[in-house]
């Protein structure tokens, strides 16, 4: 039997590793279960997330597996099949990632003994779906024209009549995608699992792959950069909420779009922070070593960014 090959795309900040804790923790518990994350960086912070879950996870940091570094991709598969035969391998891109072209490297037909190709996912922010639409259409047509199933995270207290647009756009772009519009946090992972393997019989792959490539296949216009850092000086999280206002300059710090980290406090306890367009929340952490701070966007000036935190 192939192991299973489960690709969870989306955005930055759209919740694909929220999606995925979900899924390791309840919805495929009884399986063995590896994640290849593909940080977009070197600072692994999903990675150090995930692995707070307990399950394996192996990490890609030297580019997007989409382009420059797919060969090292399907090299990670490969090890991780040989290291672990896992049940399932669950593959977390970077949010910049293009899913058209992580497919078309599953597709290679060296690898079609080794695994299967089975949940492909990608979770649409539905708070953010316009602020990301006018960065990168290119990015979102691309995932949803290739997902078997769309999430749509971050969809509490969201208008109806906005809902039924983004799903009147998802149908128009893939009519066969499997739309899951719940609240993450409060279904279950068996639920979720249901939900997501509600089998599309009509999907096929290398057709969805064929008319996307009709549609036109423009390059993204924005180029991101990241900055990341790692820090043993304690910060407040209302010292991390006063810099990231400070970023609604963007002459003067570039555009942020996504910030993230593991941080201590002066009272030495352990915070999560996440910030997407602005906003921004922190959560308690365990961790017992350096503190983490990755920041995501374009045009960056990262001497002034490092001033901040300076």
């Amino acid at each position: 039997m192939k192991i299973k090959l489960d690709i969870v795309s989306g955005f930055l900040g759209a919740g694909k590793t929220t999606l995925i804790k979900k899924l390791v923790t309840e919805g495929y518990k009884d399986e063995k279960i590896v994640v290849l994350e593909n940080e977009f960086g070197k600072v692994g912070i999903d990675t150090e997330i995930l692995k707070n879950t307990g399950v394996e996870v192996e990490e890609i940091t030297a580019g997007c597996i989409c382009c420059s570094s797919s060969g090292d991709f399907l090299s990670s598969i490969e090890d991780i099949i040989n290291k672990f035969n896992p049940d399932r391998i669950i593959v977390e891109p970077t949010g910049v990632a293009k899913l058209s072209e992580i497919l078309r490297a599953c597709n290679d037909f060296k690898f079609k003994d080794l695994f299967e190709v089975n949940n492909i996912i990608s979770v649409l922010d539905v708070k953010r779906f316009d602020f990301v639409s006018s960065y990168s259409k290119v990015f979102v047509d691309d995932q949803i024209s290739v997902s078997k199933t769309i999430v749509l995270s971050k969809n509490v207290g969201a208008d109806i009549k906005y809902i039924e647009n983004i799903y009147s756009y998802i149908k128009n772009v893939n009519i066969y995608a499997n739309i899951i519009n719940e609240d993450i946090y409060n279904i279950s992972g068996p639920e979720l699992v249901n939900a997501i393997e509600d089998k599309i019989q009509e999907y096929d792959m290398l057709q969805m792959l064929d008319k996307l490539d009709n549609r036109g296949n423009n390059k993204n216009p924005y180029h991101f950069t990241t900055l990341e850092f790692k820090t043993d000086k304690p910060i407040d999280y209302d010292d991390i909420k006063l810099i990231f206002n400070c970023f609604k300059d963007e002459d003067t710090y570039g555009k942020i779009v996504r910030g993230k980290g593991i941080l201590q406090n002066s009272d030495h306890d352990w915070y999560k922070f996440d910030y997407v367009e602005n906003e921004i929340n922190e959560e308690s952490y365990y961790k017992d070593e350096i503190g983490a701070i990755c920041i995501i966007g374009y045009k960056l000036n990262k001497k002034n960014i490092l001033n901040l935190f300076a």
